[in-house]
């Protein structure tokens, strides 16, 4: 499309575009199912059912409401919770036809079915198989080499969430992964681009002890080592010997050649490790804790390693996972940044810390329980609209924070809401090895933190004017657009209602249908058309679609 013809469309879409993001939705209702008593004691017993937990984590935020005069927002509608918990739980916008059925479903508990419903969904373990690779494996994002990993470690990290493995047995897999490889016939750490294959987290890590320390702590346990490598951390209690106390557990681990792709073997003995610029230092293997790990006959270090760090008396790790999962959902941390525990920035509620991480604890560390749990609270449901001043700072969860989509969650729900068929297998569409959406996430970023996005000029264009939002809004090779062409006999407002719920997942407010009328009429009486293309570029480009609120 020429620069003309954008200018024009701009002309005539810009404003209304405009004041989609500043109308409000419909009034969210008053009575939401299963809200938390606010009275009751703060009794952490019965935190094995979802719906008792997140009573017990709202009544904390309550407290801390009541003690700071702090009005929290009221409940969202079924449009924003639904849209915000797709997201959320399966990486993309909800369809049509499912979000029309949310929103038109009358029963109690609907809510929590949904939850349910998404959680046992094969696309939640894909989400979370995406979300996982790219802390584990950040590399791929930049790195082409490190991207030939990426099926094959997704491929694991899928399957154990679709076998709801304990946490902790994730964790213990992917630190204590075999390497058989012997001088004569290392093992190589790529064979099949498809197998599952945790051994990508050590090769994409070079095999370096110091790196994969670093990560592991980081990860966790929500402790950030890497400034204390070459000396004493400068801001924490973290020393240098520390640093390579955690490194010791890893140093059998070697390469044998250079790159991501040379095979690999292990020296079972090795339980120390040269200290950064004096060789003649070795550093055995020591818990952050300061105790030493029990001699085991052939127990490899990393082996230890992993059951200290997944011990139910560690004091790091349920807080780090919980931590990270509370983040996640809730757009900001109990700790933030979500993996970096120091004693200089406490959490902002940290009695709600301390219970959640109990519950985790206690439910073996059942990711599935959080979810639940953390989606059923009222702050989690929460509307992102601000109706009170004293909403204003994200740490008090008195609002949903809005959260702009990842790379991929935005991909998948363009993608997603541009085809016409959407009942066809979008798992499998979506986590295809598409090299139009690889073009795409190297546009606008992977999995990485999106508290601070910045919308670069490439991203603008690329949905102003790039080829999938173009051929999407052009009636003459849009699919889309030919079905709801209203020359077929489908009514004007019963084609933009279809665009609302295919972009937004809500269907248009009476403000919304109103001025579209009278730019459409206005339109008409001047030989021009603001065509369905117009309208869905306009909802395509505007914040509301580009945010999870």
């Amino acid at each position: 499309m020429r620069i003309e013809a954008i200018a024009a469309r701009l002309g005539q879409v810009l404003l209304f575009a405009a004041m989609l993001v500043a109308v409000p939705g419909p009034v969210p209702s008053a009575d939401h199912a299963g809200a938390a008593d606010p009275t009751g004691a703060l009794d952490p017993a019965g935190t094995a059912d979802p719906a008792a937990l997140a009573r017990i984590l709202d009544r904390h935020l309550q407290q801390r409401f009541d003690a700071d005069s702090i009005r929290p927002a009221p409940c969202a509608d079924d449009a924003e919770f639904f849209r915000r918990l797709s997201v959320d739980l399966i990486g993309r916008i909800p369809t049509a036809d499912a979000a029309a059925a949310f929103i038109g479903d009358s029963s109690v508990g609907k809510r929590e079915a949904a939850i349910d419903r998404l959680l046992a969904s094969p696309e939640h373990a894909a989400h979370f198989a995406s979300t996982w690779r790219s802390l584990l494996l950040p590399e791929a994002e930049t790195d082409r080499q490190i991207r030939y990993f990426v099926p094959g470690f997704e491929a694991w990290l899928r399957r154990r969430r679709e076998e709801n493995s304990g946490f902790d047995v994730f964790v213990d897999d992917l630190l204590t992964v075999q390497i058989t490889g012997t001088d004569a016939r290392p093992q190589l750490v790529l064979k099949n681009l498809r197998t599952e294959n945790p051994l990508a987290f050590i090769a994409a890590r070079e095999a370096d002890p110091g790196k994969l320390a670093a990560t592991v702590t980081r990860l966790f346990l929500g402790v950030r080592l890497e400034c204390a490598q070459c000396h004493n951390h400068p801001f924490d209690k973290w020393t240098q010997d520390q640093f390579w106390n955690q490194a010791a557990f890893f140093a059998g681990i070697q390469r044998k050649g250079r790159g991501p792709f040379a095979p690999l073997l292990e020296r079972p003995d090795s339980r120390a490790i040269a200290l950064m610029n004096d060789e003649s230092k070795m550093v055995p293997v020591v818990y952050l804790d300061g105790s030493e790990p029990a001699a085991r006959d052939g127990e490899l270090p990393r082996k230890a390693l992993s059951r200290w760090i997944t011990a139910p008396e560690n004091p790091y790790f349920s807080r780090a996972a919980v931590n990270r999962v509370w983040g996640q959902l809730m757009g900001h941390g109990l700790v933030e940044p979500v993996d970096d525990f120091q004693d200089s920035s406490p959490p902002y509620h940290p009695e709600l810390l301390q219970v959640l991480a109990a519950a985790f604890t206690e439910s073996h560390y059942d990711l599935t329980h959080l979810y639940r749990a953390v989606c059923r609270t009222e702050a989690y449901q929460r509307t992102s609209r601000q109706t009170d001043p004293s909403q204003a700072e994200p740490f008090r969860f008195a609002r949903m924070l809005v959260k702009p989509m990842s790379g991929e969650q935005f991909y998948d729900s363009l993608s997603l809401a541009l085809r016409q068929d959407q009942s066809m297998d979008s798992h499998a569409l979506m986590r295809s090895e598409d090299p139009t959406r690889q073009r795409f996430l190297d546009a606008f970023g992977g999995q990485g933190d999106q508290r601070n996005p910045e919308t670069s000029v490439l991203q603008a264009l690329t949905l102003m004017n790039g080829s999938i939002v173009a051929e999407a809004t052009n009636p003459e090779t849009s699919s889309l657009l030919q079905v709801l062409d209203p020359g077929r006999g489908v009514e004007t407002a019963q084609a933009v209602e279809a665009l609302y719920l295919r972009s937004l997942s809500r269907f248009p407010t009476e403000a919304e249908r109103t001025r579209l009328q009278q730019v459409i009429r206005r339109d008409a009486e001047e030989s021009t058309e603001l065509g369905l293309g117009d309208i869905l570029w306009m909802l395509l480009n505007s914040a509301e679609f580009r945010w999870n609120h």
